[in-house]
């Protein structure tokens, strides 16, 4: 079976969008992160069974705020949740319910935006923000919504860029531009909009690991797994797909280390790779 040919109406619509980038190669890159959604949804199901006592994916109800084109929602729903996603983009929410048929999946997806839930107070066993929170207006509504939308002891998956990893400074998370997270979030925009005419510039300012830590607590998160740890275990998965890495220094790199994953278990390996590449992953659960 060809890796599309379980949802073939997605991957046309998919396609149908090729047109509207300057280069096949943007629009494969483009393509690579939406289709890979799937595979991420049954990334974090084996993270969360791995790390949270008594994980049972069963009729748990998820929310994965910026859904995309509904891949991880998809993903938990065949595991046996019952799965949302709330997406603001209109074009990502009709990729997603057609991604949704063909897989033959039930998914309720709404348009809205993360500081403003449009569900009732606990409402849900577990929400994904999955490199969204430096996307949004305010972050501070962000979690304190979700906090709302949680039941008790509830679980908030949580992944953001790390900016100031030598990754992001030689080229940004979003653009691949060398030096741009330095810069004054007005400097990023007026760059990308103006000089590079890239339409609206949608990154907000990507939040260090300790402003994390402090939120989080200060929203009434308490962290279960260590970063770090959360970190290594999601490259052992990357450097098993070299192919859909950043091309270039990134994927060489993941390409040497598939080939020695024992390295993987050295904690001065695991320091280095999150000095060079990390990003921010937590696994918390909601205060009583």
């Amino acid at each position: 079976m060809s890796p599309g040919s379980a949802e073939p109406r997605y991957r046309a619509l998919l396609d149908r969008d090729r047109a509207l980038f300057p280069s096949d190669a943007q629009f494969e890159h483009w393509k690579r992160h939406f289709v890979s959604e799937l595979h991420r949804g049954d990334l974090i199901l084996a993270l969360l069974g791995q790390y949270v006592p008594g994980f049972d994916p069963a009729d748990l109800r998820v929310l994965d705020i910026g859904c995309g084109d509904g891949g991880v929602p998809i993903a938990f729903a065949r595991a046996g949740a019952r799965a949302a996603g709330l997406e603001p983009g209109l074009r990502n929410l009709e990729r997603a319910a057609v991604r949704a048929r063909d897989h033959g999946i039930p998914v309720d997806l709404v348009q809205g935006v993360a500081e403003a839930l449009p569900y009732p107070a606990a409402a849900f066993d577990l929400v994904v923000l999955d490199n969204v929170l430096e996307h949004v207006e305010d972050r501070e509504a962000t979690l304190r919504e979700i906090h709302r939308v949680l039941v008790p002891h509830g679980i908030l998956y949580l992944v953001t860029p790390k900016p100031y990893a030598i990754n992001s400074l030689i080229g940004d998370p979003h653009y691949h531009l060398p030096g741009l997270v330095l810069l004054p979030r007005a400097v990023q925009k007026r760059w990308i909009e103006r000089r590079l005419g890239a339409g609206t510039y949608q990154v907000g300012r990507i939040p260090t690991r300790p402003w994390l830590r402090r939120a989080l607590r200060r929203h009434g998160f308490r962290s279960l797994v260590p970063p770090r740890e959360l970190w290594s275990r999601y490259v052992g998965d990357r450097i098993a797909r070299p192919e859909e890495v950043r091309a270039g220094v990134m994927r060489r790199l993941a390409g040497c280390l598939n080939g020695h994953r024992g390295v993987l278990a050295n904690p001065v390996v695991r320091w280095l790779l999150d000095v060079a590449a990390g990003s921010n992953f937590f696994i918390t659960r909601r205060a009583g």
